[in-house]
This record gives structure tokens, sequence and C-alpha cells, in this order.
């Protein structure tokens, strides 16, 4: 409760005088004819409300010396709970955002209207409309947030329309103690879901049955969901980076590479690791592996406050070019993109690819993974590591530290699994 009322007193600080901020949750979106997508809470209402439902919206409303919030639901409705399920009652809805100004959906639009025309209210004339202009963002079956801001500037000619989700995700960015906790929460749980695969990799499994022993192994972790689609790539399949079908057995001489997290209470871990079928290292496997384990443990030494996302993705490439070269996979004039093809990090945290401005100096409470690869098709091998990492004043802390990844650790493993 601290840390959303926190976050709203935040987000007004850094609102204008007489303005208002609308927040859609967002509602599903048309699959086909007669059926949804699952529904994904737009994830900058989530942070200020900690509600997940659908249909739902969050009115900040600041004057002169006065500010206010105003949480809006659906109604309970005795028919449509018999089709979709029940829905927060105000009483629950208050409970998980700390909010006390609670109404109908129905009442949205008028007390909206009321506010941006009521020129002698306590907030005096608002002049500023502040939306989350993400363009996915639905508010209903036939709107988005940019269709009503469209809306609204018709309406009110007198009112300016500002993009708040620059500013929310400036929020985003640092992490509470609270959300570095739910961070490790995850990854714990993920660990957990890793142990279960090392146990079950072997010759002839299926990728696809690797990714549910770790999606069903989740459901029996307090339900955990999954942060992302999970990835299971068994040798050359590793060399493409969101592979997506998983219809190889898995073979002796492999390599697999796992990219997976769960979630806890809306916050993503995002673990990658690599691992042999036969449980042992050798020849170009090795090699390829020590090269991106020491990259990965480089960069982690390497992250600090006033770096940015693209140092650490220039000092990764030198770091990789040069361990390629080291043990003989690639040569001096050799473009090391041919090789690694993706960034090193981004920002973590209730997306896995987190609200983030790239461009921003990294600061103490940002939480982002660090993810060198190499993959070269031609040998079949591909080989990410990945870890969580939080940035501190002095030195970066691995949230992610208990999950193996050294090679010693990882055989050691392999050879006991059965025990």
């Amino acid at each position: 409760m601290q840390d959303l009322e926190l976050r709203r007193e935040k987000l007004f600080s850094m609102m204008r005088d007489r303005s208002v901020a609308v927040i859609f949750s967002g509602v599903s979106k048309v699959a086909t004819e007669d059926e949804l997508f699952p529904f994904v809470v737009n994830n900058s209402f989530f942070y200020l409300t900690n509600i997940t439902q659908e249909h739902s919206v969050l009115l900040m409303i600041k004057g002169l010396g006065e500010k206010k919030c105003y949480l809006f639901i659906d109604e309970y409705n005795e028919l449509k709970e018999k089709w979709t399920g029940r829905r927060l009652t105000f009483d629950e809805a208050e409970q998980l955002s700390g909010l006390s100004n609670i109404y109908s959906m129905d009442n949205f639009e008028n007390m909206l209207n009321l506010a941006l025309t009521n020129e002698n209210n306590q907030y005096g004339a608002i002049e500023h409309l502040y939306l989350d202009l993400t363009p996915e963002i639905k508010i209903d079956d036939a709107r988005s947030t940019i269709t009503f801001q469209q809306e609204m500037e018709a309406k009110y000619p007198q009112i300016s329309a500002i993009d708040i989700k620059p500013i929310i995700t400036s929020l985003r960015m640092v992490k509470s103690p609270y959300e570095v906790e739910q961070i490790r929460d995850a990854i714990s749980a993920t660990n957990l879901g890793i142990n279960k695969l090392i146990l079950s990799l072997r010759p002839g499994i299926m990728e696809y049955e690797l990714a549910d022993i770790f999606e069903f192994f989740g459901r029996g972790q307090n339900r955990s969901k999954l942060a992302f689609n999970t990835i299971v790539a068994a040798g050359k399949n590793a060399t493409c980076l969101h592979y997506p079908t998983q219809n190889c057995a898995v073979r002796s001489e492999d390599l697999v590479l796992f990219d997976l997290g769960y979630k806890s209470n809306g916050y993503c871990a995002d673990i990658s690791r690599t691992f042999p079928v036969s449980g042992t290292f050798t020849g170009k496997a090795r090699d390829i592996y020590e090269a991106v384990l020491n990259c990965n443990k480089a960069v982690i030494e390497y992250a600090h406050p006033g770096l940015t996302i693209a140092d650490l993705q220039d000092f990764a490439k030198k770091f990789l070019k040069n361990e390629c070269v080291k043990y003989g996979l690639l040569r001096d004039e050799d473009d090391i993109q041919k090789v690694y093809y993706h960034n090193v990090s981004h920002h973590l945290g209730l997306d896995t690819h987190d609200a983030s401005n790239r461009e921003k100096p990294l600061e103490e409470g940002n939480v982002i993974t660090v993810e060198p690869g190499l993959y070269f098709a031609d040998l079949g091998i591909g080989v990410r590591i990945e870890d969580d990492i939080l940035i501190r004043q002095d030195k970066a802390e691995i949230l992610s530290f208990a999950i193996p990844k050294e090679i010693a650790d990882i055989e050691k493993l392999f050879r006991t699994k059965g025990h």
C-alpha cells in the first residue's frame, strides 16, 4: 500500500497544475469472430492501482493545491458473471488499491466531463489532459486511447493532451525494495523450474515437452505464471533467438538453450541457461560456452550507474570479439555481428522488456538483464547466458546468483541428477 501511495504521489508531483490524468486498464482484444485473446492489463494502470481487471480506469486530478484520485470499475452484474466470472466489488478494489473514491464505470465519462468543464470547482480550470497513448491500449471494442484523445481534443479545444507514458516509465525504471523482492521471488521460483528441467533433460525428449514441464511445474508453485512464452531450443535451433516451433527431439550431442521465467505478483524473471544433454561440455561447444560465460561475468562487473544500455552493448561486442579470436572461433577481420546479433541488456520489471528509456543512463535501483550469446549455425551451436541484476551505487548485485552457470557446477548437477 505504501508503495502504491508513493507512486501516485510521485506521479502527481510530475504532473502540471490544473491537469487531469486518465489511465485505462484496457479491454480484451478480439481474436476471431466469437473469441477474445486472454486479457493482459495495461501495466501503467496496474503499477498505480494493483488491479488487473479489464474495463477499469484511474482518474487523477491535480488542481491548485488539491489532488484527488478516483477509480472506476464495472458494477456487479449477475448475468455477466455467470458467463465470464466474478468481478471485483468496490470493497475489494479499495483493499487492493488503497483508493477510497471508487465508482461505477457508468459514471466515468460524466465525472471526467464535469472536471473538464467546471471552471469554478476546487481544482480550477483544467488545462492539461494526460493519457497513456500506447497505441495498443483499447478502452472498448471500437476505441483506443488515441481515439479517446482525439475525442477529448475535439470536445475541449482549450485542453492540451500530453502522453503520460514517458512519465510513468521514468518511475517504473527505478525499483522499490518491494519490487526487487517480487523479482527475487520470481527468480527463485524460476530456479526451481530449471532444476526440474535438468532432471528431465535426456536424449529423445521433445523440446515442447520440456517447455510444458516448466509451465506445469510453475502452476504447482503457487500457480506461478509464465513471464513470457518459454523458449527451448536444441542444437542448431538455438541460433534462432526467439525459436517458436519447439517440435524437435533433443539429441545426446546437443546443447539446449532455455530462455524462461515465472512471475511473482506481476513482476518477471528472465533467465537464459544453456545445458549439454550429455552432461559434459566438450570441444567447440565448451569454447563457445566459456566465451559467453566470460562475457556475461565481465558485463556484470562493468555495469554501474552512469552507463547506458548502449555502453553495455558496445562493451559486450568488443569483449565477445576478443573471446572469439582467443578461442579460434573468429578471425580478427570477421564481423562479430555474424554470430552475436542482439542486445546484451534490457530493463526488467512488470514486463519482461520493461518500460524504459534506453538512452537514459543507469541509476541505482534499475533492474536489468545481462544476456550475451554466440550463435554458430554451421556448428549447430547456440549459447546464451542471461542473469538479472540490480544496479547499485558501488557494484551490481546478481539477483539470479543461485542459478548455476559455471561449467563445473552444471556438470556436477548432471552427474548427480539421478541420485
